[in-house]
């Protein structure tokens, strides 16, 4: 009883905003591009809400049970991490508006309107002066910055970047979760106390390994099943931690009446981003990189029979607490004709692993 006063008082000395009077936000997701004939095909994605952002009674009363299941002190509670990871979930989504995105200077209305979650996304086809009068290189990896805005309304433009894919050559779709950053995922108060409450850590040895194939030219594509309110602290570990540049693929999430337990509830989500990936870049190899702790052997195996002949590789991190057992890892194996299927243990074991594979 006592913890529960504790965080219940924490939780009352939380800003929960400030006018009644509502604004617009909005947020770019990086996207990719590749050539089509004459032209490129880029995809841009992002997400609108309304500001400020105020808790209401249902909200603080789902916080403050959080709160109770991670355990966490007062000071966590008021902590810089805590407020700054929980604030974009209790944000109302900003539904029907349209968007802009503004590319070399040349403005385009994307064809759909934010949804309900307040989610957009869509294709645009450029000619081929637009995005190659407009590619900035850096370390290797070319990029053409864009922007993306609500007509309308007064929120500031959200920058991002377009990865551009070259049309052959292989590409790391690579989990997050336990793949790249300890998460925790099988223990359920340390997955909620590692997403809410501490600095992001990653797996040691996964940037460098990593670093060491796109430095031989591999292009990256991170997926994962983590809410896209993560995402900036998400691009911030990547930052910290000096992975590779690459597209980020979360989760759509919208905070409803059920608790914050449906935060971690992983879905399949991502399956469908890997899907999009491979389907839209037909001249290029794939490299799978998961681990056992959640569906992505079973992910991996669906795509691996779907796309025979792109998948080059698949490597499963297997963790100790929740290993892949044999007769998964063979279904797994089965369903790759044409490359390699691993486990490892480390991030040493996965570069001795995939060997001459990715240079």
């Amino acid at each position: 009883m006592a913890r529960a006063i504790q965080v219940y008082l924490a939780m009352e000395m939380i800003r929960i905003g400030g006018s009644k009077d509502s604004a617009s936000a909005i947020m770019a997701y990086s996207g990719f591009g590749y050539p089509n004939q004459d032209e490129w095909r880029v995809h841009i994605s992002g997400v609108a809400w309304q500001t400020p952002i105020i808790f209401n009674m249902r909200q603080r009363m789902m916080i403050r049970m959080l709160g109770g299941v991670m355990h966490a002190t007062p000071e966590e509670m008021k902590g810089e991490v805590f407020q700054s990871r929980i604030t974009p979930f209790m944000a109302e989504a900003d539904h029907r508006q349209s968007i802009i995105a503004t590319i070399n200077g040349t403005s385009y209305r994307l064809k759909k309107r934010t949804r309900k979650n307040g989610h957009f996304h869509d294709w645009l086809s450029l000619k081929k002066d637009v995005i190659e009068n407009a590619i900035t290189t850096t370390n290797g990896v070319e990029t053409v910055n864009f922007t993306v805005a609500i007509e309308g309304a007064d929120a500031e433009p959200a920058e991002s970047v377009l990865y551009l894919q070259p049309k052959q050559g292989i590409s790391i779709i690579s989990d997050i979760d336990d793949t790249i950053k300890d998460s925790f995922v099988s223990d359920r108060r340390e997955l909620l106390a590692n997403t809410f409450l501490r600095e992001f850590k990653s797996v040691q040895g996964m940037a460098e390994v990593y670093n060491q194939w796109a430095a031989a030219g591999a292009s990256f594509h991170y997926v994962s099943s983590s809410p896209w309110q993560l995402y900036p602290s998400l691009q911030q570990l990547h930052s910290v931690h000096e992975f590779p540049l690459g597209t980020m693929h979360l989760r759509n999430f919208r905070l409803r009446d059920q608790l914050l337990k449906r935060v971690i509830i992983r879905r399949q989500g991502k399956a469908t981003a890997i899907r999009t990936l491979i389907k839209n870049m037909q001249g290029r190899k794939f490299v799978l990189i998961g681990d056992s702790g959640e569906k992505d052997p079973k992910i991996y195996r669906k795509i691996c029979r779907q796309f025979p002949d792109q998948i080059k590789g698949v490597f499963i991190h297997d963790l100790s607490n929740r290993p892949l057992e044999d007769d998964r890892f063979k279904k797994l194996a089965d369903a790759i004709p044409h490359g390699i299927c691993a486990k490892f243990k480390s991030a040493t074991q996965l570069s001795e692993l995939a060997g001459d594979l990715l240079g």
